[in-house]
């Protein structure tokens, strides 16, 4: 759902990320919907994260996430998608950007992604619970390579995930922020969830 709000940060950023695209999307894999901005300033609010923060964005799209944060913190930011349609636009945006390095796009399943050097995480419900447990299983070989502090966002969850996370013991909820339909422009309100990982082994 387009914004004259979201169209202008794309207009600054010089990138366009708007349009939805669900013309891949399967029982596993979700279709692409952007963050809306409003969202990713709150988070950027929040003063968590930092210039040698290094971020994972799985089921990144076209790369908004990104683009922001990378533009606002200056920090490493790695989008990780399957679909090669999704990761041209994401490319194309990455050449109007300013062709960055510490922005890259990497075609991958999450599941088979190690993401090493990682510590912070972003997920807006790119694909069904059950590669998402995947997901967290490659976090965790990571984290007991290399133990450190580890955070999960996670915006606008879904059902299947409202009973999913809550069950989930190597997440520890640290907060949440809470958005109106009016903000999102959305027909309903949503929420971003902030994660501590914790390993079992712990």
């Amino acid at each position: 759902m387009q914004n004259s709000y979201d169209l202008n940060w794309d207009l600054k950023l010089n990138i366009s990320t708007e349009s939805v695209d669900y013309s891949e999307e399967d029982l596993q894999n979700y279709g692409y919907d952007p963050t809306p901005y409003v969202v990713l300033e709150r988070l950027i609010g929040l003063k968590i994260l930092k210039k040698d923060d290094v971020i994972v964005d799985y089921g990144c799209g076209k790369g908004r996430i990104s683009f922001f944060i990378n533009s606002q913190i200056g920090c490493r930011v790695i989008g990780i998608d399957h679909s090669e349609k999704l990761l041209e636009e994401a490319d194309k945006n990455l050449k109007s950007y300013g062709n960055c390095e510490d922005v890259i796009f990497i075609r991958s399943r999450a599941e088979d992604y190690m993401p090493d050097g990682a510590n912070r995480f972003y997920f807006f419900n790119p694909f069904s619970t059950r590669i998402f447990s995947e997901v967290l299983k490659r976090i965790e070989e990571s984290f007991k390579r290399n133990p450190r502090e580890i955070l999960i966002f996670f915006y606008y969850s879904t059902i299947e995930y409202k009973l999913y996370l809550p069950t989930e013991p190597r997440l520890e909820l640290v907060e949440s922020l809470y958005f109106s339909e009016e903000e999102i422009n959305n027909q309903v309100s949503a929420k971003l969830d902030i994660f501590r990982f914790q390993s079992f082994d712990e």
